[in-house]
């Protein structure tokens, strides 16, 4: 029996009958959910699989193409400043192809424009634009689901070049409990380096997720992340941050909402001086409502809503206390 259940889900994986808007949902032949992609839908950096398409009849080729408009805004509260940034995500997609099963093609590319002032009244400060190609492999041994992408692309802002490599899984303990973990490496290469030189940066986050029923789950993350920036003057830059976070998903028939919360904390300082040359501090306690509803078997409307209260002091930053919103909203085509 456990056998004929894990071959359903890896063919589910692998050509997926069963899609929901916000997750894909594995079920065996009786109905029941086994297993449930716990990786963010609207967060490709953190896994491109997310997106499966669930035409599998259409056509040889399978997958979806996205656009994405994103807001976050900062309200700080002593001296009523207010900051933020807009991304637009021109096109987004993952295809996959039947001859080469397992393997996965993602691209995106898109603009984030930074500004002071409110969304409707701004002072520009700078702009980014962004062109990723994403090259993944993802395969099964009996309850674990595991994998592996590379990343190549490049950013404007700073004449980035960019390198990623990612190693990650999904492990169905049985019970409706599994463990699901993600790590990478990154490296911002600077074409015209001048005293700002290359960034390395890791990112692992491994969690917990717990099938209560057909139509709901919770789930634990925990993520850590550092980063180094070279510098060939006044010392190198370090990065560090955890965050914690805990979620509920349930389906409501075709709508699919995911209800998160949690805190996090960021450093940034000079390598040499960490106990006095303090770039950025930041603690941060967040809200986070996902909705994603099917308007056609095709298309796929997508939304997230963020809150955080922030309170942050640094050399470089705005000092102080602040309340972080964040929304997303998200169109997709499946084929």
């Amino acid at each position: 029996m456990k056998k004929s259940l894990l071959l359903s889900a890896m063919i589910a994986m692998a050509l997926p009958t069963i899609a929901s808007a916000s997750m894909s949902v594995i079920k065996d032949h009786s109905g029941k959910v086994v297993a449930v992609d716990p990786w963010s839908y609207l967060d490709e950096e953190v896994m491109w699989t997310t997106t499966r398409s669930s035409n599998n009849a259409g056509g040889k080729v399978h997958g979806q193409i996205k656009m994405k408009y994103a807001i976050e805004d900062n309200n700080w509260k002593d001296s009523s400043f207010n900051n933020g940034s807009s991304t637009f995500t021109f096109a987004q997609g993952v295809f996959r192809h039947d001859s080469l099963p397992g393997w996965y093609l993602g691209m995106s590319n898109g603009r984030t424009t930074n500004y002071n002032g409110t969304w409707d009244s701004q002072e520009y400060i700078d702009q980014e634009q962004w062109t990723q190609l994403v090259i993944g492999h993802e395969a099964f041994y009996e309850d674990l689901r595991y994998g592996v992408e590379v990343m190549g692309g490049s950013a404007t802002k700073d004449n980035f070049w960019q390198g990623r490599a990612k190693l990650y899984l999904d492990w169905q303990i049985g019970g409706g409990l599994s463990f699901f973990s993600y790590a990478y490496s990154h490296i911002d290469h600077r074409r015209n380096a001048d005293n700002d030189k290359d960034k390395y940066s890791f990112k692992v986050e491994p969690g917990l997720q717990y099938i209560i029923n057909n139509t709901t789950g919770v789930w634990l993350r925990q993520q850590f992340a550092g980063a180094t920036l070279d510098r060939v003057q006044w010392g190198d830059i370090k990065e560090k941050s955890t965050t914690t976070s805990v979620g509920i998903w349930h389906n409501w028939g075709k709508l699919s909402t995911t209800l998160s919360g949690g805190f996090s904390h960021y450093r940034k300082f000079n390598a040499s001086y960490e106990s006095n040359e303090v770039f950025q501090e930041t603690r941060e306690r967040f809200m986070k409502l996902t909705a994603n509803y099917p308007i056609t078997q095709r298309f796929t409307l997508s939304g997230e809503l963020t809150g955080a209260l922030i309170e942050q002091q640094g050399l470089w930053v705005t000092n102080g206390e602040a309340v972080n919103t964040e929304c997303k909203v998200m169109i997709d085509y499946n084929f």
